[in-house]
């Protein structure tokens, strides 16, 4: 276990109380995240990033943060670090108030939506090249070479043949799909990677306080975006209302094969989580294959 006091102080906080945002995080692989108030009373956050994360792709995070900073939102922007420390790496952040909401209503899907259509209109015209280790989640040959499909898959195939052989052939129909969609060939722009509702948080008079977690964001196409923050049609309808360029016809046609494409990229997630694990979550695969099926 480390002791955190030893980060705060390598990072150059002096830090007064530390408490964990949620448990269980203490010794995963993935993201970490503690609310830091230091000696002169000021609120942070001491972040410990997934163990894929490297110094170069979190100066890719950073200048998109610094961004959207400087347009006047509320983000996570870097005050110390990073740091390397026992083998992972550190930094403290802004701390983000408010909360995210809770069973969205209708209403509330849109206002995300068109939240989401401003974020893209102030990165429109950021060109950060390409984030390191990532790839448009289209690029399932990519991506799967990243994140070692094939190991997962024969590993899976160990415990259970019958959900490997299941994801095998999710993969090659998602790959089928990307090819006829020309998914790869979608306009580009930089993405938030995870605008889901909890990523949202909202004041007490119910009004815009922050956007948090960018650990994702990278150049990808705009239906990727809705397509991972589970957009339903009332987000979709806030989105094209408020967007600078709505979405064309190539782009509304790309969002049903996209989301095969997340769920076989969701598989891959879990194949590569249960390989550091050393176990897979049987459930969550197949809840994700069946998805795709129906």
């Amino acid at each position: 276990m480390v002791a955190l006091g030893d980060v705060t102080e390598a990072l150059g906080i002096e830090q007064a109380r530390l408490e964990p945002t949620r448990r269980g995080d203490e010794d995963s692989v993935r993201n970490g995240n503690w609310h830091l108030w230091t000696s002169d009373g000021e609120h942070h956050i001491l972040r410990r990033y997934h163990l894929l994360r490297t110094e170069e792709d979190l100066t890719y995070e950073a200048q998109v943060l610094d961004r959207l900073t400087a347009c006047g939102w509320c983000v996570p922007a870097r005050i110390a670090g990073p740091i390397q420390y026992d083998g992972r790496l550190w930094a403290v952040t802004r701390f983000v108030p408010g909360q995210p909401r809770q069973n969205e209503t209708a209403a509330q899907q849109t206002e995300r939506g068109e939240v989401l259509a401003r974020m893209h209109a102030d990165l429109s015209d950021v060109d950060l090249g390409s984030r390191p280790g990532f790839f448009q989640a289209a690029d399932l040959d990519a991506m799967g070479d990243f994140q070692g499909w094939d190991g997962g898959v024969e590993l899976l195939r160990e415990q259970r043949p019958d959900l490997a052989d299941r994801a095998a052939h999710a993969m090659d129909g998602a790959k089928e799909l990307v090819r006829e969609h020309d998914l790869l060939g979608l306009p580009q722009t930089i993405v938030h990677g995870d605008f889901a509702s909890w990523n949202l948080h909202f004041d007490d008079d119910d009004r815009l306080a922050g956007v948090i977690d960018f650990d994702l964001c990278h150049p990808d196409s705009r239906v990727w975006e809705l397509v991972i923050a589970r957009a339903q049609p009332d987000m979709l309808t806030g989105y094209q209302r408020a967007a600078v360029e709505p979405l064309t016809e190539h782009e509304l046609a790309a969002i049903e094969p996209l989301r095969v494409v997340f769920r076989v990229l969701m598989v891959m997630a879990e194949l590569w989580n249960g390989r550091q694990a050393g176990r897979f979550d049987e459930v969550l695969i197949a809840r994700q294959l069946a998805a795709i099926r129906s």
